[in-house]
C-alpha cells in the first residue's frame, strides 16, 4: 500500500497513512517521517496496533530515548508498563480504573494546561510519541498548538522584546496546582530550569516559541512583568488559529516536536472510561538517561 500524507489543519498537523510499524520501520520509512515531521510538527499514524517493544525501537530510530525520573523513589509494585516508557493512564496493573484519590489523577490533570513536555528539563527535549491502546468513549481528546505560526504572527515588536530572553521552567508549577504537595526531596530531583523564549528548530529552520504552563518567569525581568509577558504568550500562541484537536481512536500513534507546540489533554470520566495511552519522549542528543540520572540522584535498589 501506498503511503499517503494528508494536511489536517492549515498551519500544521498531517495523517499519514500506509504503513504499519509492526512490520516496517525502513530507513527509507524513517525518513519519510522526519521530512513530514520537519515540515508539518505534528504527525498522526493512524491504525498502529503496536506493544510497548515495538513503540520504543521505532522512537529510537529518531534519537536517544529520555527515560522516565526515577527521582530517587522506590516502585511499590513493577511497573504496569516498559519503564523506558511514560504511562498517561488512568488504569493500575490489572486493568482496572485508579481509585479517585491516586496521585495520578492529579498529575493528568495538569496535563491539561498547554505545555511541552519535559521543558523543565535540562535535557533538549526532541519529539513525544504517544502510543493510544485504549481510549474513553467520549472526552480525553488533545488540543495541538503550531508555535512557529505563532511567532511569525507575533507583532515585529514583540518579536524583538522577547529575542535572547529565558524563561524558568519549573515541574512543580503545574503538579502543586493539581494535588501535590512539593517537598524539598521532589523540589532537588526536578529543579528549575532555564531555556529560550524563542528556538530554532534545526530540521525547519523555522523559529518557535518555547512556552508553556511550565514557564514561570522571564530571568533578568522584574517579576510580574515577566509573568505577564509569558501569560499573553501563552493566551496568544492557543488562539484557535493556531490549535489543531485530536479526537483519539485506539490505535493512533501521534508524533510531536516539543521544540515548537504546545498540547494540553481534555478532560473526560477518569472514574467511569478507561484511558491507556504509552509515552516515549526522544532527546536531540544522547546518552539515553533521566533527568534525576542527569543530576546525579541515585536510582533506588
Amino acid at each position: 500500500m501506498a503511503i499517503t500524507l494528508r494536511q489536517l489543519h492549515p498551519l500544521f498537523a498531517a495523517e499519514m497513512r500506509g504503513l504499519d510499524l509492526r512490520f516496517d520501520a525502513s530507513p527509507a520509512l524513517v525518513e519519510r517521517v522526519e521530512a513530514a515531521m520537519a515540515e508539518y510538527a505534528l504527525v498522526v499514524l493512524p491504525d498502529q496496533h503496536i506493544d510497548d517493544a515495538t513503540q520504543l525501537a521505532f522512537s529510537r530510530k529518531f534519537g536517544p530515548l529520555e527515560l522516565p525520573p526515577h527521582m530517587g523513589v522506590r516502585r511499590a509494585a513493577p511497573p504496569r508498563i516498559h519503564p523506558a516508557l511514560y504511562d498517561v493512564s488512568n488504569v493500575d496493573a490489572r486493568g482496572e480504573l485508579l481509585p479517585a484519590d491516586h496521585l495520578k489523577h492529579a498529575s493528568n490533570r495538569a496535563n491539561e494546561e498547554f505545555h511541552t513536555d519535559s521543558s523543565f528539563n535540562a535535557l533538549p527535549t526532541k519529539w513525544s510519541l504517544l502510543s493510544a491502546r485504549l481510549v474513553p468513549a467520549t472526552g480525553g481528546d488533545t488540543l495541538f498548538a503550531d508555535t512557529r505560526a505563532a511567532y511569525d504572527a507575533l507583532p515585529a515588536a514583540t518579536r524583538a522584546t522577547i529575542a535572547g530572553c529565558y524563561a524558568e521552567h519549573y515541574f512543580w508549577k503545574t503538579r502543586s496546582r493539581t494535588g501535590y504537595v512539593v517537598t524539598e526531596e521532589m523540589e532537588r530531583a526536578m529543579p528549575p530550569v532555564a531555556q529560550p523564549l524563542v528556538r530554532i528548530v534545526p530540521e525547519s529552520g523555522r523559529s518557535a516559541l518555547y512556552i508553556g504552563a511550565h514557564a514561570t518567569h522571564v530571568l533578568g525581568w522584574p517579576r510580574q512583568e515577566g509573568e505577564a509577558l509569558l501569560a499573553e504568550l501563552n493566551a496568544f500562541a492557543t488562539e484557535p488559529r493556531f490549535v489543531y484537536r485530536h479526537r483519539w481512536s485506539a490505535g493512533d500513534l501521534l508524533i510531536w516536536d516539543n521544540r515548537c507546540t504546545l498540547h494540553a489533554a481534555t478532560a473526560y470520566d477518569r472514574q467511569r472510561d478507561k484511558r491507556d495511552m504509552r509515552r516515549s519522549t526522544i532527546n536531540e542528543h544522547g546518552p539515553e538517561l533521566s533527568s534525576t540520572d542527569a543530576l546525579g540522584i541515585p536510582a533506588p535498589v
